[in-house]
């Protein structure tokens, strides 16, 4: 029980001092103590690049008549808005683009199983099989072909 309460204690020191340890992108720790310490306004990371205004940016963010929240970067006038500071650079992963499905897939319906006194064990009739086996040849085949044009390419570099 002493030793597990111990590697716990070392796993928990170890994922704290981690990322102190570990360079990011350009080659600065990924944390630094004052990023424990640090409040929300002062900023996400110490490895972020600071924009023109201390790395902050200013967002005001209101509630109209009807119920809509806006968000805008310049000053309303009245005082029914809120002021949002945030850093720019927090979120930096960009999202991926929706790739349109291929119009012109053809899909080959499954065959029905051959009907038997006993249970079945496969999904295709038995006659069947051997295109499926050229099939999985051609693709083998195919695969093969590819992972030596990857081997080629990777000697040449």
């Amino acid at each position: 029980m002493k030793l597990m309460i111990k590697l716990m204690l070392f796993g928990l020191v170890g994922a704290v001092v981690a990322p102190m340890l570990i360079k990011g992108p350009d080659g600065r720790p990924l944390m630094s103590w004052q990023d424990f310490f640090s409040s929300p306004e002062q900023g996400t990371t110490s490895s972020s690049k600071p924009t023109s205004s201390g790395g902050l940016t200013t967002v005001y963010k209101w509630k109209d008549a009807d119920g809509q929240w806006h968000f805008s970067d310049k000053k309303i006038e009245g005082d029914n808005h809120e002021t949002l500071k945030y850093n720019p650079n927090a979120n930096i992963i960009q999202s991926l683009a929706k790739k349109e499905p291929e119009q012109d897939v053809k899909v080959k319906a499954i065959p029905k199983a051959v009907e038997s006194k006993g249970p079945s064990l496969t999904t295709v009739p038995l006659a069947e099989v051997p295109e499926l086996m050229d099939q999985a040849k051609q693709y083998q085949s195919l695969i093969d072909q590819r992972n030596q044009s990857l081997e080629q390419f990777n000697r040449s570099n």
